[in-house]
């Protein structure tokens, strides 16, 4: 160590680094809360020491009435010298008079507004590879200094010391100080900003505010459901992509259910070891909506009760009954049939299918029955019938994806709630084994679609906190569904919400929803990055970027239409390539 590198005294070495430490010699009349963040925001490694001490009270009451007794004296100096002179001896110099007030408001400050008086000694430190690169920090530095009404200085002659004061042990060894109040110590908290950091949680970003880590454990939450939300294009499939993947490594345990409309997230669940399971009128795989494959040793009533809740949804996604519900007709219908369907098949011949239930509604003698056998009856026979047959998927894979995107936009909407039936009975089978049960559900809005569905998934939402089931929906128009009482409600009971860039009519639908402030609108409005957006967990609302480095897993997780075909090309080149050498 050299701490007088060419003769320099503002400067040390060690090895082949240069570093220099500053001191906060000087502050403006006004102090801004600011002024620490915009030194600690420079793009450049230092350190920003505070050593401070507090002053006994009677102590510091000693101390500014000592200062006011020597102000006193120094004005009747100056009033018997302008006496002497024949001046107007009330006229007294600004800066004594200035100084003579402040003195008197810090003194009722201490005697009256609960404020303490503190020894204070500001140090930054900072290093870089040359002298040239090291000054140009320096002078950086006190430029920041200035524009905040800063007096920023090296200490000339003392870097040992300084560097000494600026290492994580505590003591200040630089005799450097000034005298701050209780207030003006608070305002140099760089901290104004809430951190989310949760022992166990997974990364979501990096805070805007202080550019810490944002790691939120969901677990923890004391309603982990929840919603990710944005535009196209916002970084919600990202986002969604990287919290199965830190489920996945964190919890290897869990389970990790997918509703892939889309088909975006495949190549993740194959680079996972997971397995996906394709839903389409050509493939070999079958839901049977009937199916209570691991539930057998649940009570049949219970059990009876929410596939009768199921078969409404079922029905009103079929039956296209817009805004205005089944009719309590059709529900009688419906729950009668259902109960036949299963009696029909007790005695151990398996479980019913949508054949059995279309054979008994036709029985029926009502001709609200007739007509709703006939609507069921596209998914009976023909190309349509696939989830006419006994389920073949099984959850033997910890991680499963199931793949809808091959199915129309009734026969999605009747997909998933068929899926979600065998989530449930997957659910309770997790529960008894005590293992928590992850479902995510991409183009959630989808299920607000009619009151009947709203009911059943409401109930599914809310039954599943009691299980160990952490779902989260995803969807890029929210203003449709939150226009629902039950959407809301779901919302309002879940503690997580992640949501980046809104377009503006599902914007003023979240701060009405949520209460944003105006900062807080800024957060997620049009103006935002993909990737950033502000974070819900309970009762922290935490504003996040993501500059996630490109690498491996920015390519797994990545769904940019043009930097997935560049990949592609590359890959198709590569594999040209290797083929021409061989």
């Amino acid at each position: 160590m050299d701490f007088k590198p060419s003769g320099r005294s503002d400067i040390f070495r060690i090895d082949e680094t240069y570093g220099c430490v500053l001191s906060i010699r000087t502050f403006g009349s006004m102090l801004e809360d600011h002024y620490l963040a915009n030194i600690i925001d420079l793009p450049m490694p230092l350190s920003v020491n505070l050593h401070i001490q507090p002053i006994a009270q009677s102590d510091a009451l000693a101390l500014v009435k000592r200062q006011l007794d020597w102000m006193d004296k120094e004005i009747i100096d100056e009033q018997m010298s302008a006496m002497k002179k024949g001046y107007d001896y009330t006229i007294l110099p600004p800066e004594l008079r200035y100084s003579k007030e402040e003195a008197e408001e810090l003194l009722d400050f201490l005697r009256n507004k609960n404020e303490r008086l503190f020894t204070y000694t500001g140090l930054i430190y900072t290093y870089a590879d040359t002298v040239d690169a090291l000054e140009r920090q320096v002078e950086q530095i006190i430029s920041v200094g200035q524009g905040n009404s800063l007096g920023i200085e090296p200490l000339y002659y003392r870097q040992r010391q300084a560097l000494n004061s600026v290492l994580p042990l505590g003591m200040n060894h630089v005799d450097v100080t000034r005298y701050l109040t209780t207030g003006q110590i608070a305002m140099q908290m760089p901290f104004a900003s809430l951190e989310l950091n949760q022992e166990g949680g997974g990364y979501y970003g990096q805070s805007k505010q202080s550019g810490n880590l944002v790691i939120c454990n969901r677990k923890k939450l004391a309603s982990p459901m929840g919603f990710v939300c944005g535009k196209p294009g916002s970084g919600k499939s990202f986002s969604v992509k990287r919290e199965i993947t830190n489920t996945v490594l964190a919890y290897p345990e869990d389970e990790i259910i997918i509703f892939d409309p889309a088909g975006e997230y495949g190549n993740l669940i194959e680079a996972l070891g997971g397995v996906n399971v394709r839903l389409a009128p050509d493939a070999d795989t079958a839901l049977n909506p009937f199916d209570l494959a691991d539930v057998e040793g649940r009570a049949d009533a219970a059990q009876l009760a929410f596939k009768i809740d199921a078969f409404l949804a079922l029905s009103s996604a079929m039956m296209a009954e817009s805004s205005e519900g089944l009719p309590e007709a059709d529900k009688s219908i419906i729950t009668r049939c259902v109960e036949a369907a299963y009696a029909r098949c007790s005695g151990g011949e398996g479980m019913p299918t949508l054949s059995d239930f279309h054979e008994i509604l036709v029985e029926q003698p009502e001709a609200e029955a007739r007509d709703i056998a006939l609507r069921y009856e596209r998914y009976v026979t023909g190309a349509l019938s696939f989830f006419n047959r006994q389920s073949n998927v099984g959850f033997h894979n910890r991680i499963t994806n199931i793949d809808l995107h091959d199915l129309s936009t009734n026969m999605r909407v009747f997909g998933m709630l068929t899926a979600l039936e065998a989530v449930r009975n997957r659910m309770y089978a997790n529960f008894d084994r005590g293992v928590t049960t992850w479902l995510y559900i991409d183009e959630v809005q989808s299920l607000f679609g009619h009151p009947t569905i709203i009911d059943y998934f409401a109930k599914f939402w809310a039954e599943g906190r009691k299980f160990n089931l952490i779902c989260t929906g995803i969807s890029q128009n929210t203003s449709h569904m939150l226009t629902h009482e039950r959407a809301r409600t779901m919302v309002l009971n879940s503690d997580f919400m992640l949501l980046h860039k809104q377009a503006s009519q599902d914007l003023a639908a979240w701060a009405e929803m949520l209460s944003l402030s105006g900062a807080e609108r800024e957060y997620i409005d049009e103006s935002i990055k993909a990737g950033e957006g502000l974070l819900v967990a309970g009762g922290a609302r935490v504003p996040i970027r993501d500059d996630f480095p490109k690498g491996a897993l920015y390519d797994l997780w990545n769904t940019k239409p043009e930097e997935i075909a560049q990949l592609k090309r590359a890959h198709v080149f590569e594999k040209n390539a290797k083929r021409s050498r061989s």
